[in-house]
């Protein structure tokens, strides 16, 4: 446009002149009316869109992440290894975490935690709840929820990922794609440990030591990872403004 308006200035002598320069006026008008059309029926649309659901998706990736980041948390305290995603032995560190990850717990349930009977009245009195022994009976804690079993925190874990999973491929066009990628690695990868999870309960393995599985739950670290900004931009979010 800009150069149709410099030649505006200069008169055509020329027939074939006076025709280039219509040309050019055409090209131009019509560059403007796409550009015009982009912004109404494509960009400003989309932005509105994106404005409107983006705290909805922050919300829903950021109760994705609690729940992940509870699960490495208690990975990380019952193993006694830490997994740090940006160090050099990231890879090494989740295999190691595995590798000492407890498959079974030793319950301590005593007789006395359960109710009580008292044979002359016949009629049971329960006792005050204890929270120590619940700690102890359910060991592993996702979002103040107790599990005494890695499959069946897992399996609650797997059904977030899934139900976060659809919500989000509902909305794709204001997700980054890089971000729905993640979240499908991180289904995939705690599908895989639910049930190396149920074969190692059942056949009582001391550990989660497991080649494949050493491989493909850096993906679930990697997708968790990913999520944490979804939660600090749903905890505050007038700093992604």
């Amino acid at each position: 446009m800009m150069i149709h308006q410099f030649l505006l200035q200069f008169p055509a002598d020329e027939e074939w002149k006076y025709n280039l320069g219509i040309l050019l006026q055409g090209l131009s008008l019509s560059y403007i009316a796409a550009f015009l059309f982009f912004i109404v029926h494509d960009y400003y649309p989309h932005f509105l869109t994106k404005k409107k659901y983006q705290p909805i998706i922050d919300r829903e990736l950021s109760n994705l992440w609690e729940i992940c980041n509870s699960l490495t948390y208690s990975m990380s305290k019952h193993s006694g290894v830490k997994v740090y995603y940006k160090s050099e032995n990231f890879e090494e560190s989740v295999a190691e975490q595995l590798r000492n990850l407890p498959v079974q717990f030793n319950k301590d349930v005593k007789e006395e935690n359960i109710d009580s009977e008292d044979i002359s009245s016949k009629t049971k009195h329960p006792l005050p709840p204890d929270e120590e022994f619940d700690k102890k009976d359910k060991p592993i804690i996702i979002r103040e929820m107790g599990f005494d079993k890695w499959s069946d925190a897992i399996e609650y874990t797997t059904s977030n990922i899934s139900l976060t999973l659809n919500k989000v491929l509902k909305m794709k066009d204001i997700v980054k794609e890089e971000t729905v990628i993640k979240i499908f690695d991180l289904e995939r990868s705690i599908s895989d440990f639910r049930i190396v999870a149920k074969i190692y309960e059942e056949s009582h393995n001391k550990t989660f030591k497991n080649g494949y599985l050493e491989q493909v739950f850096v993906k679930f670290y990697e997708g968790t990872e990913e999520l944490k900004d979804y939660n600090k931009r749903h905890k505050d979010p007038k700093n992604f403004l």
